[in-house]
């Protein structure tokens, strides 16, 4: 992608440093040091892929809160029509060369969750300048914490950047290329400080409910009275197997076998992929441990179950989709 990104130079040290040194709203891009380290693209996915994927909508994507509900819209939902999950930042700027060198980009950065992949989640919100210009943005949060960001900015000038998410904070630093109507382009550093975030408001249970590849799993739950124990405020973290995945065991447990079959799949607390690493063992409220490993592409579950769709948050844990039934 035009020669994006370049090796990256101790990572750590220039993030611990921003980040103890640059406030939330008074410090102004110009503080940007202009030698902070150039960050590599993720191995999880390509800067390049997101982009192309974000250019259009994704089948089964959710709106974010800059957009209106129309009929056809609904229709295009395959269930919660907003995902309760999103952020507004404070984002400095500064064009350290190029044709545009010196430029400061100062506003607010709004973004919504619209989609949940395997290792990543989309975003999609708007990016509103110090003088009340509003673009378009896009781009992802991926598991390993980097961050891909594209705003459509006036005059045909495009902003691609890639960043890396401060787990302590959810501040976000990074590099960019801006690109013009002229062949060549300019490059800068970019900060974005946390101003609000949004949870979603709905219970692990209500949002399976909402989504019809769960009518198995949620029908489950109510005939062993696990409902409740998910919709409480005990945080859950929950391997979810979609409608297929039971199709595929020939016989259903019931009573007492279908309530631990299903506490197998739950874990006392929140944990996103970016809590999760490779090997990590999970204690679930019922039956052996549970193993995550990583296959060099996709979060995996006990070596051969997969996360198809990760890191959904609700209002008391996170939900992760996987392709199978794991079987205790």
């Amino acid at each position: 992608m035009k020669g994006l990104f370049r090796n990256s130079i101790s990572l750590v040290l220039v993030i611990t440093t921003v980040f103890m040194t640059i406030s939330c709203e008074n410090e102004s891009a110009k503080e940007i040091s202009p030698q902070a380290a150039e960050l590599t693209e993720s191995r999880l996915i390509s800067f390049d892929k997101i982009e192309k994927m974000t250019a259009q909508g994704i089948s089964g994507e959710m709106l974010h809160r800059g957009q209106k509900a129309t009929g056809l819209a609904s229709e295009k939902q395959t269930g919660r029509l907003y995902s309760g999950e999103g952020a507004t930042y404070y984002f400095y700027g500064t064009v350290n060369d190029g044709e545009l060198a010196k430029t400061n980009l100062n506003g607010k950065l709004s973004f919504d969750i619209t989609y949940y992949g395997d290792v990543f989640k989309v975003l999609r919100g708007t990016y509103v300048s110090g003088n009340g210009e509003v673009s378009q943005a896009r781009g992802a949060i991926l598991a390993d914490y980097t961050v891909y960001l594209i705003i459509e900015l006036p005059d045909n000038t495009l902003l691609h950047g890639i960043g890396y998410e401060n787990p302590d904070n959810g501040g976000i630093i990074g590099d960019f290329d801006m690109y013009t109507t002229t062949p060549t382009k300019s490059t800068g550093t970019w900060l974005a400080n946390v101003k609000e975030i949004v949870t979603p408001k709905e219970t692990t249970v209500d949002i399976l409910a909402s989504d019809g590849r769960f009518t198995e799993l949620v029908s489950a739950l109510e005939k062993t009275e696990l409902s409740s124990t998910l919709k409480s405020d005990t945080p859950h973290t929950v391997f979810a197997p979609t409608n297929t995945a039971f199709e595929m065991i020939e016989t259903l447990p019931v009573g007492d076998a279908l309530r631990d079959l299903l506490l197998h799949h739950v874990v006392e607390g929140k944990f996103d992929t970016r809590a999760i690493h490779n090997g990590m063992i999970f204690s679930p409220l019922f039956g052996k441990t549970i193993s995550i490993g990583f296959n060099s592409s996709l979060f995996t579950v006990n070596d051969t179950v997969q996360i198809i769709h990760s890191n959904v948050e609700t209002a008391n844990g996170y939900i992760h989709v996987i392709d199978a039934v794991l079987i205790e």
